[in-house]
């Protein structure tokens, strides 16, 4: 998938299969030498480094934006590669660490995905109207920065009136379930599949 300059949202139900598609293409993405940024709203980026070294994933160009430590009570520095926000609700906040990091990539001229888990977070927390602006102005600033996101949603959690606003800003909507063990995925929007393809 040629994902530059896209918005992709990644749905499936809660622990079926997202975690493992997104592990298979950040793998995809350390061959290319992109950074990556993770956008984190339910887990630490301890945790995050810790789930990936356990899949042996390793690269340099790791960044995280970090809305959850501090809630968590765990102590906070910003860093070289990490930016913490007090909290997922604090917007303003998040977009500034975003710009900043992206504007970073672009004076070292690298090339970035950024990996946003999860908008199910967002959601749990404000309306989805509020969440959709929000959106709409992030997606269009990454895009001018020449980068790609993936937003990942918890399936069936959330009423359809949210997640039909969401889909409507993105380029992309990739499905994944698990099915006799394996992860399956198919697409909607730029080189769509309208058939389960198995992950391999």
């Amino acid at each position: 998938m040629n994902s530059e300059k896209t918005a992709i949202l990644v749905l499936s139900k809660p622990l079926e299969g997202k975690k493992e598609f997104l592990d298979d293409y950040i793998k995809k993405t350390i061959k290319e030498n992109k950074a990556v940024l993770f956008v984190l709203t339910d887990k630490t980026s301890a945790q995050i480094k810790k789930e990936l070294l356990k899949e042996k994933i390793f690269f340099k160009n790791l960044y995280f934006v970090d809305c959850y430590s501090q809630q968590a009570g765990e102590e906070c520095k910003n860093g070289e590669n990490i930016q913490y926000v007090s909290g997922p609700l604090a917007l303003n906040e998040l977009s500034i660490a975003i710009a900043d990091f992206e504007r970073e990539f672009i004076r070292k001229e690298l090339k970035h995905i950024i990996i946003f888990d999860s908008l199910s977070t967002l959601l749990l927390y404000s309306n989805s109207e509020a969440i959709a602006r929000f959106l709409q102005i992030l997606i269009a600033r990454i895009k001018k920065f020449g980068g790609e996101v993936f937003f990942t949603a918890e399936e069936g959690m959330h009423d359809l009136k949210a997640i039909t606003a969401i889909e409507h800003l993105m380029d992309v909507i990739i499905e994944v379930k698990k099915e006799k063990g394996k992860v399956l995925f198919k697409t909607k929007g730029k080189d769509s599949s309208e058939r389960w393809i198995e992950m391999r």
